[in-house]
């Protein structure tokens, strides 16, 4: 049975600019941009994570909190039952943070020590921030997958591959049978075959299990890619 790696989207920085564009009138572009600043600081610490997966879920717990100044907590398994919330003041909304069927935890923000009735995170952004989060364990989880199951790899690199082949390898990455693979690229499904076989030879495996990590390995699939690719 072979092993299917997904490719794991990212948010650009405009993308996240369009979501943060629903907030309320009474939060102004100035607050907005500053506080997603937050977001993009996660997100770049995402290919970090994602490559020394040991601790990584508690790092990003202390980053959420050191990034938003303690306005929020990334509670995660038993410190959610626990209800360990360590916020400056204990009126707090609490955001699943869940990836697809997937639930890691809450995040807790707290409301402004000022405005008392508003949310010292908007709720656009602190929303924002909550399914990155997410997004960022779900890759920190799939990275210790494939990290585990690349120990006992054997490949060899024999030489690149060509454009064409790279998007084929990047479309197997993400799940994709030949016949989809020839849909999405215009081309016949034997084409995809071969181009498959010459992917084996050039990584050195006889499997596309094993090709998935291989190119795991290189850098040919990466858990966190640009949206845009």
């Amino acid at each position: 049975m072979s092993t299917k790696l997904r490719a794991f989207p990212t948010a650009t920085i405009s993308s996240l600019t369009q979501v943060c564009d629903t907030t309320t009138n009474e939060v102004s572009n100035g607050a907005i941009l500053e506080d997603m600043q937050l977001v993009a600081h996660l997100l770049s610490l995402g290919q970090m994570l994602c490559g020394h997966v040991h601790g990584a879920a508690t790092r990003l717990s202390q980053e959420v909190n050191l990034a938003t100044q303690g306005r929020a907590q990334l509670l995660l398994g038993r410190q959610v039952s626990a209800k360990r919330t360590q916020l400056s003041t204990s009126r707090v909304i609490t955001l699943p943070v869940q990836f697809r069927h997937l639930m890691y935890g809450t995040l807790s923000v707290a409301f402004d020590a000022v405005y008392t009735e508003q949310l010292a995170i908007p709720l656009p952004v602190a929303q924002l921030l909550a399914q990155t989060c997410s997004w960022l364990l779900y890759a920190i989880e799939q990275s210790t997958f494939l990290q585990g199951q690349c120990h006992q790899l054997e490949y060899q690199v024999n030489g690149p591959l060509t454009k064409r082949e790279r998007e084929v390898l990047a479309l197997m990455c993400r799940g994709y049978n030949q016949e989809t693979i020839a849909e999405l690229l215009s081309i016949a499904p034997a084409t995809v075959g071969k181009h498959r076989q010459h992917i084996y030879e050039q990584l050195g495996v006889h499997s596309e299990r094993d090709a998935l990590l291989a190119a795991y390995l290189t850098g040919l699939f990466s858990i966190i890619e640009d949206s845009s690719t």
